[in-house]
């Protein structure tokens, strides 16, 4: 845990370096399964899962919470797009409805 200082202004370094890391593995997951290859994606969901459930209390430290606020939206557009490439990966359109 960190002393509660901000990277940038923007958000305390633990949750900078996390969101970083999320973003990372999304933009590999992607170059991946684009190459036609198979990807376990459990670690994704491992990070994904630990994000959500420390950035509440990562967050009210941060200097900037909007700025977190939408970096977190343009990481769900992310994973958005992801799903849509292992969906057509596997045949199916990005519409299709999940059952």
């Amino acid at each position: 845990m960190t002393n509660g200082t901000d990277n940038g202004g923007n958000a305390p370094q633990e949750l900078e370096a996390a969101m970083t890391e999320v973003e990372t593995m999304i933009r590999n997951a992607r170059k991946v399964i684009a190459g036609g290859e198979m990807l376990d994606m459990t670690p994704l969901g491992e990070r994904v899962a630990s994000l959500c459930t420390n950035v509440r209390t990562m967050a009210l430290t941060a200097a900037d919470p909007e700025a977190i606020r939408r970096r977190l939206e343009k990481m769900v557009l992310d994973l958005n797009r992801l799903e849509d490439d292992i969906r057509a990966g596997a045949g199916q359109s990005p519409d299709q409805s999940k059952d």
